[in-house]
């Protein structure tokens, strides 16, 4: 039997991954990918870790939360289930129907047909964004550039009157733009992102420290 122990890193975003799609379908190698239900966000992370095949687990954060029964927990793999191994227990996890997650697995890598708008921004500034956009109750986000100056505003595209919460960023772009995307779909690991906005109806959010990145579809 192969055996694994997953990195802290990889076991977080694999909790970050849970808040995207509840299942996942892992393939042999060292890149975990996964897909919103609604297919309007994907999430892509290279992992220190190979693992030695593919497989799907249908409830991920039921997944993880048994992992927490244990101190750096071994995975030993067979062919229809993973041991669970540490300190003197052992927990056996059975995969589930390839049919049944597949859904989970993105079907083609995504391509990024280029920026329109690229900017830096820090995990405290997205941490403000998510907090203001519940307080506020604010569901659309907007990237916005006009003479060069870069903002980004959180907003209620159905509702003229509703509170509005601004904060600039430095970067740049290639004209003068205003694209929207839902927050709710903002679901990201911790960490400072480069961000790249295209024209084409999608961003791209890179993790500037780990080999992560996501791909959020914009509002027609």
């Amino acid at each position: 039997m192969s055996k694994l122990i997953l990195s802290n890193d990889t076991h977080q975003i694999l909790k970050n991954f849970a808040t995207i799609n509840s299942s996942i379908m892992i393939n042999a190698g060292n890149v975990l990918k996964t897909i919103s239900v609604g297919q309007n966000s994907i999430a892509e992370f290279k992992c220190e870790e190979t693992f030695p095949q593919t497989f799907g687990i249908y409830d991920l954060s039921e997944f993880l939360t048994g992992m927490s029964l244990f101190d750096s927990p071994v995975l030993e793999f067979a062919e229809k289930h993973v041991n669970i191994i540490g300190n003197g227990r052992k927990a056996r996890y059975y995969f589930s129907s390839p049919e049944i997650t597949l859904q989970a697995a993105p079907e083609k890598d995504i391509k990024f047909p280029g920026a329109d708008i690229e900017f830096n921004i820090s995990s405290e500034d997205i941490k403000a964004l998510k907090t203001a956009s519940v307080v506020y109750s604010l569901p659309d986000l907007s990237f916005s550039s006009v003479d060069g100056k870069i903002a980004i505003k959180l907003f209620n595209k159905e509702d003229d009157t509703s509170n509005v919460y601004e904060q600039t960023v430095t970067g740049n772009s290639t004209g003068d733009y205003d694209l929207i995307m839902k927050m709710e779909n903002l679901r990201l690991h911790p960490g400072d992102y480069h961000v790249e906005v295209s024209t084409k109806k999608i961003s791209q959010w890179k993790h500037q420290r780990l080999d992560l990145k996501y791909f959020i579809a914009l509002e027609p």
